[in-house]
């Protein structure tokens, strides 16, 4: 331990040599001239990470294996912000002083306003850092952390967001910084489901500690900047988290707000819709309608749980008593409604209208919420129903009287549940002495936790409370257009890695007051609600009524059956979801969750908006947009088609995937815990009966050398397969022989596998690259005899040896090139710093005096591999190859990651100085030089037959007959010792 406290100043700090301070697994202090640096070891749980304070002015750089994850931002803007009395904004500038004291590093530092100094806090742990800082002077209103954003990559969290383009109703940016978020009243009594936390795709998080409205923007008006402004002067307290992957930040800042300790909803209303009417009459609604509404649904076998009425019942808001005009028998409403199997549920609020009948009585015994700015009198609130007081649920006697009107209500006329809406406070209003605001949350969480809410959830956030309660979590009201079906599944990503797992879309098909829903668009809001934990409906798929013009609309038959082929695909889904929904009452993960919390090594996943993964084992990538296909991409894995009956390796993306609108996209993670139950529910009834999986999935071998591979032939049909026998077509020249387990079965039940493992021989000259290895199974189903199959590819590699005459080898990189001959192929192992003007190391397989004045030179590149990204490998012609300041030189080459490169020597000086070429890497490609005298022209293709110009160019060395051959070179300079592999074919030399 530090015996006693460290101390610095900016002065002394740029006049003292780095010292480093060091404690034994614990945080050290190192202090330069530049800033303070934190280093905080890693640990079996944590990976460790550096927080750089520079002191010039005052900023915060954390650092992980030494490369940038979170920056703030830096220049005008400032890192520390705050605005002063008159709003302008000012910010911390240079530092003035620091300590570190019992774990806790302080700085000091001026800011833009002359009379203000701030002073930051910060603490260093395992996986995190507080950080806590004011401003002293100034009279500050409010203080504000910015972050660059691209310091961190991409941006999740937040909830449901404000957006210039129409969030949270019918925009989600996903990530955050795709799009623009301006939420300026970003609060515990918003309606909105948000919480303040947010994480990155280079696994660091932000958690800022408040009670207070925040203002929050990312990336508004395309500026790069994320600013978390906290509307008060108060101590700005924040946590940083880093971590090694986006979950376990996730992990981490459910650690301190918690997560579901149960379940509000039960098995059936994770397996079954919940049916409400609000989109189906918005407040056009009556007894009739209801009724005809729910029997239209029992009679199309549109199964759910519950009917549930939404607003308009009452005879005024507030008053709990039914519009004996629009509802004359309640009762008899009820009765109905229970006879066809549902349960029934009504919509109910705590905002009482003004010109209600209940509003002076709760006015007359205190019961509602007192104004903030005169606590006097009411607090009064406009909302889309009219003029409104809140019951205020922190006094005990207004809760039980409100309580007891419901309770009273639903005995009365047998009703099963609510659904609460509003809110349970406002920022208008006071909170009741001794009360603070997030106390709300609580308070309406508490009094929902008595009811049964159906399914449909409650909207409440910010707390521990909330966040333990276990509520279903609705979304805001959407539009009813594909953007609203779009940010359906983005916001529910949002929502749910926010720690609020139990999630829905909003009602299927939109509830905004826009015109119906298209066709297209109800069915393929189904088919996603389908593949989320739960399903929450109103437009019926029978019928409808345009809110905007009053009139009916009536869909297809198509739209029923494909409505009610959803319903059934999620109810057989339950008992995978509810599998899901036990293991979050553990692990608090979400249960639909973005693909790289499953994986997070994978780059492409982290900007994919329209799949899932529902749990570890499903993949939902329903269609979220017109048009009858997509591409899907699927991570490393195993994946099952549940549509194709096929399997699939990743990391691949299907481009053109199939959906037309009877096809819902998914797949199934074959190696992932409740695969099984997942392919039994999700198979389409036409798909194969049964799948050949090869394993390895991309073996590999020398010429001649036998290796093992594996056929699992798996039964995903409930039925009994007769005669199973499993196959293995290899190559002409090749032999596959049966070694362990039997490659036939008389009989396969449901989820059995037949297991086969074989000795694969490659003939002695099999030629390098990549050959199919296609498993097959031969079975008799109900259908009759059926076939499927499986291939891989197996990879036969080149290894280092020697070539044959007339071909001659050279190396000029600093040594070790090797070299090898197959029949037509070869293959070069070479180091290198670079092939090209300022540097020219490879290792070459030519032929001498093989290209006349007149000459095409053409090969195959089959394939490279090199750690560098500008690794090369092509063809090159030249005087004298080994000797290239002879004249006459040029060489067209792939990079490894950068495309092609045509380079020559315009004045026989041996330097490449050059240059055309460009666009994407791609193999086989298939590479030509042409030579017509002193003028040289490179052409590419990628088939071998259509051919496109790269570029010409006159290289006035060259003379006489020359040599031709293939090249390669690492191009290390960047990455020292590392070597290239290239492998062609069909080289040829024409004069």
């Amino acid at each position: 331990m530090l015996m006693a406290p460290v101390t610095g100043t900016a002065a002394a700090t740029a006049a003292t040599r780095p010292t480093t301070h060091v404690a034994k697994d614990e945080p050290k202090v190192a202090r330069s001239a530049h800033g303070v640096t934190v280093s905080v070891p890693a640990s079996s749980d944590a990976p460790g990470y550096t927080l750089d304070v520079a002191t010039a002015e005052l900023a915060l750089t954390t650092r992980r294996a030494g490369k940038t994850v979170l920056a703030t931002a830096s220049g005008d803007t400032g890192a520390l912000r705050f605005t002063a009395a008159d709003g302008t904004w000012q910010h911390a500038t240079g530092v003035t002083g620091w300590t570190w004291k019992d774990g806790v590093l302080t700085v000091t530092a001026d800011s833009t306003l002359d009379s203000a100094t701030v002073e930051a806090r910060i603490t260093p742990r395992a996986d995190r850092y507080q950080l806590d800082w004011d401003v002293h002077g100034g009279t500050p209103k409010q203080l504000s952390l910015a972050y660059d954003l691209s310091s961190a990559g991409h941006w999740y969290g937040h909830g449901e967001a404000e957006t210039p383009q129409g969030g949270p109703g019918v925009n989600q940016p996903w990530p955050l910084d795709a799009g623009e978020v301006d939420h300026k009243t970003f609060g515990p009594a918003s309606y909105n489901m948000i919480d303040p936390f947010w994480y990155t795709a280079r696994s660091t998080g932000l958690r800022v500690d408040t009670g207070n409205v925040m203002d929050v923007a990312l990336n508004k008006g395309k500026d790069g900047l994320g600013t978390f402004t906290i509307d008060s002067p108060d101590t700005y307290k924040a946590t940083v988290f880093v971590e090694s992957t986006p979950l376990a930040v996730y992990r981490d800042y459910t650690g301190i707000v918690g997560k579901p300790l149960q379940s509000d909803a039960p098995y059936e209303q994770f397996a079954k819709p919940l049916w409400n009417s609000w989109a189906q009459f918005y407040t056009k609604v009556d007894q009739e309608k209801l009724l005809d509404y729910a029997t239209d649904l029992h009679d199309n076998g549109l199964d759910g749980h519950t009917i549930q009425l939404d607003d308009k019942w009452e005879s005024n808001y507030g008053n709990l008593t039914w519009d004996p005009k629009t509802f004359p028998d309640p009762k008899g409403l009820s009765k109905k409604i229970h006879d066809m199997g549902f349960d029934f549920g009504i919509w109910v609020t705590l905002w009482i209208n003004l010109d209600s009948d209940n509003y002076q009585y709760a006015v007359d015994h205190d019961y509602l919420l007192k104004d903030a700015k005169d606590t006097s009198k009411p607090c009064e609130v406009t909302w889309w129903n009219g003029q409104a007081g809140i019951i205020d649920l922190a006094n005990s006697d207004a809760k039980a009287w409100y309580e007891g009107n419901l309770k009273k209500l639903m005995d009365t006329y047998d009703i099963d549940g609510l659904k609460f809406d509003t809110r349970f406070f406002d920022e208008k209003c006071a909170p009741r002495e001794g009360h603070q605001a997030t106390d709300y949350q609580k308070l309406g969480t508490q009094l929902a936790d008595e009811f049964d809410l159906q399914g449909a959830g409650i909207r409440v956030h910010w707390n521990r409370t909330a966040h333990e309660a276990g509520f279903v979590t609705r979304q805001v009201d959407k539009g009813t257009g594909w953007d609203s079906l779009r940010a359906s599944a983005t916001q529910n990503l949002a929502i749910s890695t926010i720690g609020y797992p139990f999630v829905e879309s909003d009602m299927i098909g939109g509830s905004g007051g826009q015109p119906a829903p298209s066709k297209d668009v109800l069915v393929r809001w189904a088919q996603s609600a389908s593949l989320m934990p739960l399903m929450y409906a109103s437009t019926s798929p029978v019928g409808t009524f345009d809110t905007t013009t009053g009139q009916k609309v009536d869909y297809d038959q198509e739209t029923v059956d494909l409505y009610r082929q959803s319903i059934r695909t999620h109810e057989k889904l339950a008992p995978y979801i509810w599998d899901q929904v036990q293991s979050t009452l553990k692990t608090g993960d979400p249960i639909m969750r973005p693909l790289f919390f499953d994986f997070p090594k994978d780059a492409a996943s982290y900007t994919v908006t329209d799949e899932w993964m529902l749990g570890p084992a499903v993949l939902a990538a329903p269609k979220l947009s017109t048009g009858a296909t997509r591409s899907v991409h699927l991570p490393p894995g195993t994946w099952y088609d549940v549509n194709q009956g096929t399997v699939i390796r990743g990391p691949r993306t299907l481009k053109g995937y199939a959906a037309p609108l009877g096809v819902t996209p998914a797949f199934v993670n074959l190696k992932a815990k409740g695969a099984g139950k997942a392919v039994k529910a999700l198979k389409r009834d036409d798909a194969p009966a049964a799948s050949v999986l090869i394993s390895p999935d991309a073996p590999s071998t020398d010429s001649g050398t036998p290796f093992e591979v594996t056929t699992e032939v798996t039964n995903w049909s409930t039925r009994t397969l007769r005669n199973a026998k499993a196959a293995l077509d290899v190559p002409d020249g090749w032999s596959a022989e049966a070694t362990t387990g039997p490659t036939a079965a008389k009989s396969l039940r449901n989820g059995a596998t037949l297991t086969t493992t074989w000795t694969v021989t490659p003939a002695d000259d099999a030629r390098w690259g990549s050959h199919d290895l296609t498993g097959t199974a031969t079975y008799n189903a109900y259908n009759g005899s059926q076939k499927v199959s499986g291939t891989v590819q197996t990879q036969v590699k080149a290894a280092p040896g020697s070539v044959q005459e007339p071909y001659l080898t050279a190396d000029t990189t600093s040594g070790g090139a090797q070299y090898a001959q197959g029949g037509d192929q070869f293959a070069i192992w070479a180091g290198g710093q670079d092939l090209s003007g300022w540097k020219d190391e490879k290792g070459l397989v030519y032929r001498d005096d093989a290209a006349g004045e007149t000459a095409t030179v053409q090969a195959q590149l089959v394939s490279q591999s090199s750690t560098s990204p500008v690794g090369k490998a092509g063809i090159a012609l030249a005087n004298d190859l080994t000797a290239p300041e002879k004249g006459g030189y040029a060489v067209l080459v792939m990079t490894q990651s950068y495309g092609l490169e045509f380079m020559t020597d315009s004045d026989g000086d041996g330097r490449l100085d050059t240059w055309a070429g460009g666009g994407s890497t791609y193999h086989p490609a298939y590479l030509r030089l042409t030579r017509d005298g002193a003028a040289y022209t490179a052409y590419a293709s990628r088939d071998g037959e259509t051919w496109s110009q790269v570029g010409t160019a006159q290289v006035p060395s060259a003379t006489g007959t020359g040599d031709a051959g293939m090249v390669a070179s690492a191009a290390n300079v960047n990455y020292p010792g590392e070597n290239i592999e290239a492998v062609f074919s069909g080289f040829s030399v024409t004069s």
